[in-house]
């Protein structure tokens, strides 16, 4: 995934930080690219609102404020990113 050459700064949701922990992708920082390893969202909500799950529903989304998500990431070198750093996305599977 490219981004627009028109967009500055990458902003990502709650979900979408969980799905990055989950997946584990390339992300091109600057001229390189890393695979993401992890981001804490220990101090942030469950991906999915507590009490809405069941048999026939998935549960829904929990959200959380811009400014309380996290700023970086963590590579799997150990080395630590900026999120807004971030300007393309690749799968680490084929």
């Amino acid at each position: 995934m490219k981004w627009n050459k028109w967009v500055k700064t990458v902003k990502f949701k709650l979900f979408q930080l969980y799905q990055l922990n989950r997946s584990k992708p390339f992300v091109g920082i600057d001229v390189t690219e890393v695979q993401w390893e992890s981001c804490d969202l220990s101090n942030c909500p469950p991906e999915r609102e507590p009490g809405t799950i069941s048999m026939v529903n998935h549960g829904k989304i929990s959200s959380c404020p811009p400014e309380d998500l996290p700023k970086t990431f963590i590579d799997t070198d150990g080395n630590e990113h900026n999120i807004e750093d971030i300007h393309s996305l690749k799968s680490s599977t084929w």
